[in-house]
């Protein structure tokens, strides 16, 4: 299978049709191209090439390993055809790595050499290693019902028992987004995500809302992936036949769903394929009920939108904005407890919330009291917080509050680094490394209130963690 890698260019403007080859070494003597590639269709940018932008290109390649110079050009043509290259990125997903190739020279007839194409070499020291990537095969079923399709950006995410990938975008441009999610259209799609092993328990899938008839009719949801060692592969089918639309339905435009079935198709050693449907244990969706309650200080309420995800043993519901309030039209008001359902695969027993704010609005910052959370049986869990959310606010004790909060299930001793934490194990901490992080000096910033302890960071982190 042809290899994607992500090509970044930190660059000034040229109107010249760029091009660039990658080439490695695989002796001291032999020189090994993929061949060159026209750099056409921008990710991140309409007008490509301009002073001071970054554009982002996927091209598929072949495997050829470790990297050792590129070749990148352009054929001069255009009015204003000079160009100042800062630097390349290469992101290989499937190998775990991405290189920096430095420029910082003008490819210009008229400027420095007077050349128009420059051979770069990786620099060791920046060069970075994560964890291989491996292809997913995607199949998205739009629904024949009308108004069915989107030109919205589409987004997933996998689970798998231990690993969750990370969330990923379907179509790369505008332009494709424009092509694809059609009325009663199958489009497919390989994405190199994290490795999540052999089972896939659930997919959440969703949209941004962005684009004119943004609502979607979604069929079902196919993903295939290779079995270890090449000989096979396991296909799972994720039904859904419900809308993702914000005027639709229940309003939501996120959707996690759990396979149906799930098919193992092997390779025997006659080149045959054996077919055979696999029993797998599935997980159930579940209601629940989230009751925020704002406190009940001088100028508590929001304006801002407010986002929760609450994670379990089993794992999380992914962020949802709390947008219909059931008890109240102007929600996070002083005093007020906003009541929202959130639908969502079991994730077990919740030990953690976290709740943020886009800080909009001429009110943004919110003193938060607490966060309740219902299962479908009616149990109840409890987040205190008593502080504000908001970068205008200062909670009495000289530290700035961020647009996050992050807290814990009073009493809570069970394993917190399950599935539900896996998609952030770089921002997330034990419970013993946070303790550590604080002592019982004033200077530590510890507050007490209705006998919970509540340290914050004496530096401003990305999430503070409030531990019961």
């Amino acid at each position: 299978m042809g290899e994607n890698r992500g090509v970044y260019w930190y660059l000034g403007n040229t109107v010249a049709r760029v091009y660039f080859s990658v080439l490695t070494f695989t002796d001291v003597s032999v020189l090994f191209h993929v061949g060159q590639h026209f750099l056409k269709s921008s990710k991140t940018n309409k007008n490509k090439f301009e002073q001071g932008q970054t554009d982002e290109f996927i091209i598929e390649a072949v495997n050829i390993g470790e990297l050792k110079k590129i070749r990148i050009g352009h054929d001069n043509k255009g009015g204003f055809a000079g160009w100042m290259l800062d630097k390349v990125e290469i992101d290989a997903p499937s190998l775990g790595k991405r290189w920096c190739f430095p420029c910082g020279r003008w490819l210009d007839k008229k400027e420095d050499d007077g050349q128009i194409e420059r051979e770069l070499f990786p620099v060791e020291s920046r060069t970075e290693e994560y964890e291989k990537h491996v292809p997913y095969e995607i199949t998205i079923h739009t629904s024949d019902v009308s108004g069915a399709g989107t030109d919205a950006d589409v987004f997933i995410v996998l689970y798998g028992r231990e690993i969750v990938t990370s969330q990923k975008s379907l179509c790369q441009t505008k332009k494709e987004r424009k092509e694809k999610f059609e009325r009663n259209m199958v489009d497919k799609f390989v994405l190199e995500l994290e490795d999540v092993g052999d089972t896939i328990e659930k997919v959440r899938i969703g949209h941004d809302n962005s684009g004119f008839g943004a609502a979607w009719h979604l069929n079902k949801v196919e993903v295939r992936k290779l079995l270890e060692g090449s000989k096979g592969s396991r296909t799972y089918v994720f039904p859904c036949n419900r809308w993702l639309s914000r005027k639709e339905d229940d309003g939501e435009i996120v959707r996690e769903l759990v396979p149906q079935q799930v098919t193992e198709e092997k390779v025997r050693k006659d080149g045959s394929t054996k077919t055979k449907e696999i029993k797998q244990d599935t997980l159930t969706s579940r209601q629940y009920k989230v009751h925020v309650y704002t406190g009940d200080v001088f100028r508590a309420g929001t304006d801002a939108n407010v986002f929760v995800t609450i994670f379990g043993e089993n794992g999380d519901t992914g962020e949802r904005q709390l947008r219909n309030s059931e008890t109240h039209t102007d929600k996070f008001e002083r005093g007020h407890c906003d009541k929202f359902s959130i639908e969502a695969v079991d994730i077990g027993k919740p030990f953690k919330v976290k709740i943020r704010h886009d800080n909009s609005g001429l009110n943004a910052s919110w003193f938060l009291d607490r966060v309740e959370v219902f299962d479908d049986d009616g149990e109840m869990y409890p987040f205190h917080c008593e502080r504000w959310i908001g970068k205008s606010k200062d909670d009495g004790y000289g530290v700035a509050i961020l647009l996050m909060l992050t807290f814990y299930l009073q009493g809570y001793e069970g394993d917190i680094s399950s599935t539900s934490t896996m998609s952030t194990l770089h921002r997330s901490r034990s419970r013993e490394s946070l303790k550590s992080g604080f002592s019982d000096t004033p200077s530590s910033l510890t507050r007490r209130k209705s006998g919970l302890d509540m340290p914050v960071f004496d530096e401003p982190s990305e999430e503070i963690y409030v531990l019961s």
